[in-house]
């Protein structure tokens, strides 16, 4: 009976963690979200829906928008690592005064 309810219970998590993935419109959210996942070292449950995600991210080039350097670094590592090439380049509206 317990294993049933672990059972049943990793599958709701799990479905709420798509449902996490799917439901994010801002890019700076669902980056974090696929980072946490990785570094939780669960992403092998979520390859589809991080694929997905990082690829419409690519596709409408929602990571050069960034306001930030940590989400712009962010963007560019988990692009990157998913195989697609980010240049630095078109990062130049980021303005690093110091």
């Amino acid at each position: 009976v317990v294993d049933v309810n672990m059972e049943q219970q990793l599958l709701l998590l799990k479905e709420k963690v798509r449902n996490m993935l799917v439901v994010a419109t801002k890019p700076s959210k669902k980056l974090n979200l696929i980072d946490s996942i990785q570094r939780l070292g669960i992403s092998y449950h979520f390859e589809t829906e991080i694929k997905a995600a990082l690829l419409h991210l690519f596709e409408t080039n929602d990571y050069h928008g960034n306001d930030d350097l940590y989400t712009t670094a962010l963007s560019f590592r988990l692009l990157r690592q998913q195989g697609h090439f980010v240049s630095c380049s078109k990062s130049s509206s980021i303005n690093f005064d110091f």
